[in-house]
């Protein structure tokens, strides 16, 4: 029976034609009423699990249709993994409710998706996403399984002519697809007790939908299948966006550390971002929130396979197959029927095992099952056709005693065959029962995300939870197994006691198959018990709660960060500031400039004024002609450029700015201001006696091993400043580059382990430089207690007082000291800033009627700092300038 009409069309015929007794405001007041009791907001914590299909299954029942509303039946699929997830969050989460949204397998008319989406809400907490016949096409068939998934498994489409090649209008589907799911996503969403829970391929610019909609979201994603290498994944040409949609998330899963290296060598390479280690976890920083990469492989329901072994389908079948194997060991492979799988090196390989040692012939069995593929291409016909050759061939040459080939009522390979050829999909109660039978499960996927037929294998070998009913039943006693797996599926490095072969070398596999055929039963009871041990505690539902919990750990932390949007379309991101962290406002502090009496300016160079780079960028005429307006004007006692550039490089540039100080070095050399424009000053050592001689002595050491790390390293370059040295990478492979910085410091730590030397690392360079000098050096010179032989006098045209304006401002590791020196001597009462009690803490609003302090810590670039406002970049720097300058001409000094 066909619906009439939606529930939503219904509310608006009501709304024309109220009915009798009632006005069409009535009836809007009436539904605003029922709404306003139908939202009170739920508290309780739940997770939201996003994926492109959801854990049901569907069949048309139109016999059903008057009951339900529509013409469908539904039942929850408990093998989808989806599904399985519920109970291990729920147990082992604080969240209490999770709802599934995603797609259905087969389309739902127009006038059936209201009843269909909401029946599906109330009874199985499912909510669909419909994205149509045509956008689903494009989706899925076109850009996820024609273009992703080779991609993902490392195949590129060579051929001008490949239906794999990058096409536009499937990826405008793929992108319409996923906000498709955002929207329905965002009309469910509880943003601030809910946990989002993306998964797989299908939906990685999933996480910018929802970042963009609620900057705070709570989300996790989970890739399932692999991830390529940087050489592979930087061929997709929208690599940028899918990269920033993963990381829009808070953690991205990963089934092993190599998938997890692939993807962080991409966000290094492609988007030159870094990552650290923190608390034993995978972090990479971006734009201020913390990202964490989570290595978690999945596992398998184990109560429901433990369970499955007893029901009666399972049983019976497991006698049959017990009785037709009788005698011999059952190697078993069981796989979708892909061109991934390597099912035909698997047979290859018991062929030339059977060929050098035909006495095995009926001493063992090949069972191979495979599921029909969920797609068609010349290389997967290719595929087939070579499996069904060598499996005829097998068991024409090896089969049958006879020379007779026996077949089974339902068509297949009889008992005399050496392959038993299984082609048709398999229900879960036919694979335990093979599962539980084979002595042997046989994995050569060439490349797979997880692949959990191990762990079913070993479950199933374990029989059911009765010890005593599977003892009884034929399960030996201890339990036995054995595996052989290729080293490039997903599980292989949780089961250490599997065979490990590479799939493409046939010889391997071969001699693997040898050897499970001659495993004794100690040894398969030893492998069997090391593999239970680790598949009964790292369950499925142990994968979802770790997930979940981890989500939950790094998102609790943010509650008071503040969050604000950057960016358009897919290159948005949500940048994160500690609540003290702010963006400098240049208006307010202009204005705070222009009504300060006396002021401090200490400035960084590199970075700061001038965009940093690996090649020496001088100061332009502009700069040099604000520089010198600030360093001429009678308020400011002290502007000092604050460099770590070497003194005759500052000299050159800076020496016709008669009034500015420069420190050079990282303090190490300082130059005072000549504010009367006669002889100018000579360079000054502020640094210990004997410090020259302790630079000599350690420069000895390390010139040689920068020397061999600038050989050895591609793009690098050594900066030589006198009194320290730096190794510079940044036009380095970045991978490369990081892997010897790290290598550099341990060296150079070990060497230098007796010596007066500092080692730091900083952005894409590692400085050495004497122990003790810093950029705090000037800072205790014009703010601490001596302030005064030190700032521009009063002979000089200076303000009496104190000091009621400072402001440091730089870049890197370097000006934190800086910025910690100023915070610790603006407190100094003996020092050159002024104090007053009643002055609100340096940044705030000030008191009318007092003097106020204005202190500015400025660091360029939005990052972790000791600063407590950070300004964009260099050209924000320069704007800053300018406005100080046009702010001091158009006000004299007040006296």
């Amino acid at each position: 029976m066909r619906r009439a009409a939606s529930t939503s069309m219904h509310n608006l015929q009501e709304l024309v034609n109220p009915g009798p007794g009632g006005t069409m405001l009535d009836r809007i007041a009436q539904l605003e009423a029922e709404e306003a009791r139908g939202t009170s907001v739920d508290q309780s914590e739940r997770v939201v699990i996003v994926c492109n299909s959801l854990p049901l299954k569907m069949r048309h029942d139109p016999e059903g249709s008057e009951e339900r509303g529509h013409s469908w039946h539904f039942e929850m699929d408990p093998d989808s993994i989806y599904a399985q997830t519920s109970v291990g969050i729920l147990e082992k989460t604080s969240a209490e409710k999770v709802l599934w949204i995603g797609g259905l397998g087969s389309e739902v008319e127009l006038f059936e998706q209201d009843a269909v989406a909401e029946d599906l809400r109330d009874r199985f907490s499912c909510v669909p996403v419909f994205l149509g016949a045509e956008l689903k096409d494009k989706h899925y068939k076109g850009f996820c399984k024609g273009f992703l998934w080779p991609l993902m498994h490392y195949v590129l489409p060579m051929s001008p002519q490949s239906a794999g090649r990058y096409n536009k209008v499937n990826w405008q589907g793929y992108l319409a697809a996923n906000k498709r799911f955002a929207d329905k996503v965002v009309e469910h969403l509880s943003p601030d007790y809910d946990f989002v829970w993306v998964h797989d391929y299908h939906l990685m610019l999933l996480p910018t939908f929802l970042r963009k909609r609620y900057n705070t979201v709570r989300c996790g994603y989970f890739l399932h299948c692999p991830f390529p290498s940087s050489e592979i994944f930087k061929t997709f040409p929208n690599r940028d966006l899918v990269l920033r949609g993963l990381l829009n998330a808070d953690v991205v899963g990963f089934h092993t550390f190599d998938y997890a290296r692939h993807f962080l060598s991409c966000t290094t390479r492609l988007l030159g971002l870094n990552h650290k280690t923190e608390r034993g976890a995978l972090a990479i920083d971006y734009y201020g929130r913390s990202v964490s990469v989570k290595i978690c492989p999945t596992g398998v329901d184990v109560a429901r396979l433990q369970e499955g072994i007893l029901w009666p389908d399972s049983v019976q079948r497991r006698q049959a197959y017990r009785a037709q194997f009788e005698g011999r060991k059952v190697f078993l492979g069981v796989d979708d029927f892909d061109v991934f799988k390597g099912i035909e090196l698997k047979l290859q390989a018991f062929e030339l095992l059977l060929s050098q040692h035909p006495e095995l012939a009926d001493k063992i069995v090949m069972v191979q099952v495979c599921n029909p593929a969920r797609g068609d291409s010349r290389e997967l016909q290719e595929v087939q056709q070579e499996v069904f050759d060598i499996v005829e061939r097998l068991n024409a040459t090896y089969g049958s005693i006879d020379g007779r080939s026996s077949k089974t009522s339902n068509g297949e390979s009889g008992s005399n065959n050496v392959v038993e050829l299984i082609n048709r999909g398999t229900t879960l109660a036919e694979r335990i029962a093979l599962l539980s039978v084979a002595d042997c499960a046989v994995v050569t996927a060439t490349r797979d995300g997880m692949n959990l037929l191990p762990y079913d294998y070993i479950t199933c070998r374990q029989g059911p939870i009765s010890v005593d009913a599977g003892t009884a039943d034929g399960y030996p006693q201890p339990r036995q197994s054995s595996l052989i797996m290729s080293e490039f599926v997903g599980c292989s490095s949780s089961l250490s006691g599997a065979f490990r072969v590479n799939p493409w070398n046939t010889d391997d596999i071969a001699d693997a198959m040898y050897r499970a055929a001659l495993l004794s039963g100690g040894e398969a009871e030893a492998r069997h018990e090391r593999h239970w041990k680790y598949i009964h505690e790292h369950t499925v539902g142990y994968w979802a709660a770790s997930n979940i919990n981890e989500l939950k750990r790094l998102t609790d932390g943010t509650g008071n960060a503040r969050c604000y949007g950057l960016g358009f379309g897919l290159n948005f991101r949500v940048v994160t500031m500690d609540p003290d962290f702010r963006a400098m406002d240049t208006v307010a502090c202009a204005a705070d400039y222009g009504k300060a009496k006396k002021r401090v300016l200490l400035i960084d160079y590199d970075g700061t004024l001038v965009q940093a780079a690996s090649y020496d960028v001088s100061p332009d005429a502009e700069l040099l002609s604000h520089l010198t307006a600030l360093a001429a004007d009678p308020r400011n006692a002290m502007v000092c450029i604050v460099s770590g550039r070497e003194r005759k490089q500052l000299d050159n540039w800076f020496r016709n700015v008669p009034g500015i100080a420069l420190l050079a070095e990282h303090g190490f050399w300082y130059k005072p201001p000549n504010w009367s424009g006669s002889e100018p000053k000579d360079w000054q050592m502020l640094v210990p006696a004997g410090t020259e001689e302790t630079i000599k002595r350690w420069r000895e050491i390390v010139e040689p091993i920068l020397d061999q790390y600038h050989d050895a390293t591609d793009g690098s370059l050594i900066r030589d400043k006198g009194t320290s040295m730096i190794w510079d990478y940044r036009d380095a492979d970045p991978d490369f580059g990081q892997w010897q910085a790290k290598e550099l410091m341990d060296h150079l730590e070990s060497v230098l382990v007796n010596e007066q030397v500092d080692v730091f690392p900083g952005h894409n360079h590692v400085e050495i430089k004497a122990h003790g000098v810093s950029k705090a050096t000037p800072v205790e010179m014009f703010l601490g207690e001596n302030w005064q032989v030190h700032l521009r006098p009063e002979s000089e045209g200076a303000t009496p007082g104190k000091v009621d304006f400072v402001m440091a401002i730089g870049d890197d590791r370097s000006d934190e000291e800086m910025f910690m020196a100023v915070d610790e001597l603006v407190l100094n009462p003996e020092g050159a800033v002024v104090q007053k009690m009643s002055c609100p803490m340096p940044g705030k609003e000030k008191s009318k009627g007092h003097e106020h302090l204005s202190v500015y810590c400025v660091t360029v670039g939005q990052k972790p700092s000791k600063a407590d406002f950070y300004l964009d970049d260099s050209d924000d720097v320069v704007q800053l300038v300018r406005n100080f300058t046009a702010t001091g001409q158009s006000q004299s000094p007040s006296t």
